[in-house]
């Protein structure tokens, strides 16, 4: 049983940090520190001098913030210690009205936070090296895409209005050299992706699997690698797919709201823009997919429902290879999809 909350609120060069027991909940310990080793050892030091409480029963408390709050995270789970990383979203609903808002109520709230649910609580497990090298190959084809981007639509608008322009033509003919730069940069990342993948027996099964579904390739595969480690934290297809926004929720009360259903904005919108590029490219390629879409198309649906059931039951397929270790057939479709979708 935990009995003493460490409330943590993670930043680029410092982390804030409050504790208290379930014996004294008025007695509040604060202190902040760098956001490197040195922080993370004087972390346990001034919390072994402020409690008796073994370290067996303390709950560590943070928000997912990215690249903030890795060292500290690899440092607590070397040191044994039971970490739970929570959505920040989700520790924001729980606080209620705040009229303050600094690092120091922030990581208070966190802490209040871990206590108040601490039933629920999960530890944080190490990361495998794979989907962290995958995590930051897929962050850094993202700003590629994104350069490449900018460069392509500000080089095209200046050469339609300065059609005749030698400086136009010239930042035109660059901006193509830096895209074509890009372009090899990024399938040199894809390359470096696949090298990874096939070092990892365990990554490179669920790949194999999840890429014989027809639309689901290298980036599909890894974000959903990624977000889901591999594909272990989610029990079932259902989970994946509202993680993935691609479950539709309406909204109900007495007889005054009553609003259609729609898929949420609190989603990975990642992984749902990658999903509807693979719907996309499913509905050419699957006769089955290729046939339903055409089917709901004659009966007057509307093209981005069925475009987001057509994601919907990607995410069910993929989940039902990786979970029952059989690349998908067609003719095992059944097994794979829900008919009533």
């Amino acid at each position: 049983m935990k009995k003493l909350f460490i409330g943590i609120d993670f930043s680029k060069k410092s982390f804030d940090v409050s504790f208290f027991s379930s014996c004294e909940l008025d007695l509040v310990h604060y202190n902040k520190f760098t956001n490197d080793k040195q922080g993370y050892g004087e972390l346990l030091r001034w919390v072994r001098q402020n409690t008796k409480i073994s370290s067996s029963a303390w709950l560590f408390c943070g928000e997912h913030t990215g690249l903030y709050g890795v060292g500290l995270t690899e440092f607590l789970l070397k040191k044994n210690m039971f970490l739970w990383l929570e959505s920040p979203l989700q520790i924001k609903l729980s606080t209620g009205v705040k009229r303050e808002k600094n690092d120091k109520a922030d990581s208070l709230a966190i802490a209040q936070y871990a206590y108040r649910f601490r039933d629920k609580a999960k530890a944080c497990l190490p990361t495998d090296k794979a989907i962290t090298d995958l995590s930051l190959l897929l962050s850094f084809r993202e700003r590629l895409i994104r350069n490449k981007k900018v460069l392509l639509i500000s080089a095209t608008e200046i050469r339609a209005i300065h059609k005749r322009d030698s400086t136009a033509r010239y930042i035109y003919e660059q901006s193509m050299r830096d895209i074509e730069r890009i372009n090899k940069e990024i399938k040199e990342v894809e390359k470096q992706m696949l090298e990874i993948i096939n070092s990892s027996m365990d990554v490179k099964e669920n790949y194999d699997l999840a890429t014989s579904v027809k639309g689901i390739a290298l980036i599909n595969t890894v974000a959903l690698i990624i977000h889901t480690h591999n594909f272990t934290r989610f029990d079932n297809a259902r989970q994946l797919a509202c993680y993935t926004g691609v479950v539709p929720f309406g909204r109900s009360s007495g007889t005054s709201l009553n609003t259609p259903k729609r898929t949420s904005s609190l989603a990975n919108k990642q992984i749902r823009a990658l999903l509807t590029q693979a719907a996309r490219c499913a509905v050419k390629h699957d006769p089955e997919l290729n046939g339903y879409y055409h089917r709901k198309l004659r009966e007057g649906k509307d093209e981005r429902l069925i475009i987001n059931n057509v994601r919907n039951k990607l995410v069910h397929r993929v989940f039902a290879v990786v979970k029952n270790k059989v690349p998908y057939q067609t003719n095992y479709q059944n097994m794979f999809l829900d008919t009533n979708t």
